[in-house]
């Protein structure tokens, strides 16, 4: 009896030991030290710039050094700058903070987006030269990104995840599964404002009749900004849609407009998702646009961060206006939900977006779904 437990016994340590052979080995971790960036402002800026960048970098699976932890280890040791040599790099990298990729530089306002100056090291490719050294531009605060995406990927080669369809047209074709997820993306139900969406401010939103199929929101962006901004005080205390001011008539260049400054958003319920899990995000629209600035549809994924509810996802559909406002047009794409393994995303909220030129911009049949796969 003896010699058959053990010869079981034996049997099992060498299953188990082949288990343990034969499973996948964990990737290693890529641990990224991204410095404050400086700027114009005094670093205000550059330190939110870099702070964003600590978010992409966690969505790419990197490992980054948190803002607190990296002030401790500089402790009163001077910020990098631009100016920084390559080998003290690497020594404040390695002694500091026992690691082997940095990421600092410099960013500033250029017209209605940015100039981005990044300095990378990574150790394993570089002993004594930049890996990344070099200036790069986006249009508008929407396209910092991907542009934050490339510099990431490039400096420590980690790929991104390949997206199997890339085109509208394709997304368009992606089978779905389940209920529809937006309440109310029609804009058909509610008393004085639609159903599951935000209140409406009677300036800038307005239930609109005519829409692609019923009713439809209306977000009108030709409005004086500090007429926008006095409303918003009342509108926000308890003041109803049907008080709002008659807007004053708008001329000149309209750069002092609620286009020209800050935009029009109006944001659904929050829509509960799951992580890793992709889903089909549509809708009809109608407007003008330019080929830099159009509407948008934006994706937000939220997350408990610190015990307290932050955005950690953001994609967004362009609404690209061919029609110059003279017909509805459609536009959709697939998001796919990312497992963040510090924060999961419990809801997206869907934030419909105009902002320049001024006028008047029409969306309706809001629609999200689960892909079929």
């Amino acid at each position: 009896m003896r010699t058959c437990w053990a010869a079981a016994a034996c049997l099992l340590a060498a299953v188990a030991g082949l288990a343990r052979a034969e499973a996948p080995p964990k990737p290693e971790e890529i641990v990224v030290v991204i410095f404050p960036f400086s700027s114009p402002d005094g670093g205000k800026a550059g330190r939110a710039f870099a702070e964003r960048l600590r978010l992409r970098a966690r969505r790419l699976n990197l490992v980054v050094v948190e803002r607190l932890s990296l002030n401790e280890a500089m402790a009163a040791k001077q910020m990098p700058t631009l100016d920084t040599p390559p080998a003290e790099m690497a020594k404040i990298l390695t002694q500091r903070f026992g690691a082997k990729i940095g990421l600092w530089g410099e960013v500033r306002p250029e017209g209605s987006g940015f100039a981005m100056t990044f300095r990378g090291l990574n150790l394993n490719l570089n002993k004594n030269a930049l890996t990344i050294s070099d200036t790069r531009r986006a249009a508008e605060p929407q396209l910092v990104n991907p542009v934050q995406d490339r510099v990431l990927l490039q400096l420590t080669g980690r790929r991104k995840k390949p997206v199997p369809t890339a085109t509208p047209e394709a997304d368009a074709k992606a089978p779905t599964r389940g209920p529809e997820l937006v309440k109310n993306g029609t804009f058909e139900t509610g008393a004085k404002t639609p159903d599951a969406w935000q209140r409406l401010d009677g300036l800038t939103t307005f239930w609109s009749a005519g829409g692609a199929s019923g009713k439809c929101l209306k977000i009108n962006t030709d409005v004086y900004h500090d007429e926008w901004v006095a409303w918003q005080k009342k509108y926000k205390a308890g003041a109803k849609a049907d008080d709002a001011p008659k807007p004053t008539p708008t001329s000149g260049p309209k750069y002092d407009t609620v286009a020209g400054i800050y935009g029009v958003a109006y944001d659904s319920a929050p829509i509960p998702v799951t992580p890793g899990k992709a889903y089909k995000v549509s809708i009809n629209y109608k407007g003008k646009s330019t080929d830099f600035f159009f509407p948008k549809l934006f994706i937000r994924g939220w997350a408990d961060v610190g015990g307290e509810k932050r955005v950690v996802y953001d994609a967004y559909l362009a609404l690209r206006c061919a029609t110059a406002g003279k017909a509805w047009e459609s536009n959709v794409r697939i998001c796919e939900i990312p497992t963040l393994a510090q924060s999961k995303i419990e809801y997206v909220v869907l934030k419909v977006y105009a902002y320049w030129p001024p006028g008047t911009f029409y969306f309706d049949n809001v629609s999200m779904k689960e892909v079929a796969r």
